[in-house]
């Protein structure tokens, strides 16, 4: 009985090595559509965190079932994400953050009105 339980805590120590998920692709190894849509990006693609890739190849994805609108709002915020400094995406990403710690009806406002806004930087105040 010793041997099986030894066994089976050996395989739930291994399951979570096995689950993860393959590494981020690289540019090159991107199919052509994928490499269209996300084609602002090109130039950093390899720096990215393996996350942020894997994030952007499921928008990738999902890119062709996504309405006209949409996918204008995407080639529009891609290209500006491309333009953007390293310091510029680290707040952005920041911003981010401190939107999904909103409680859900302030988040969704947000949302609403980044949905509606230019994809360019904030006019000052």
């Amino acid at each position: 009985m010793t041997g099986q339980l030894r066994r089976l805590a050996l395989s739930l120590a291994i399951l979570p090595c096995l689950a993860q998920a393959a590494p981020a692709p690289r540019w090159d190894a991107l199919p052509p559509a994928q490499r269209v849509v996300l084609a602002p990006l090109a130039g950093d693609w390899d720096s990215y965190p393996p996350s942020q890739r894997e994030h952007l190849v499921a928008l990738a994805q999902r890119y062709p079932s996504l309405s006209a609108e949409e996918r204008g709002r995407v080639d529009t915020r891609l290209k500006h994400w491309s333009t953007l400094s390293r310091a510029e995406r680290d707040k952005a990403r920041d911003n981010y953050k401190k939107v999904q710690n909103l409680p859900p009806e302030k988040r969704a406002a947000v949302k609403q009105q980044l949905k509606q806004a230019p994809a360019g930087p904030s006019p000052s105040k």
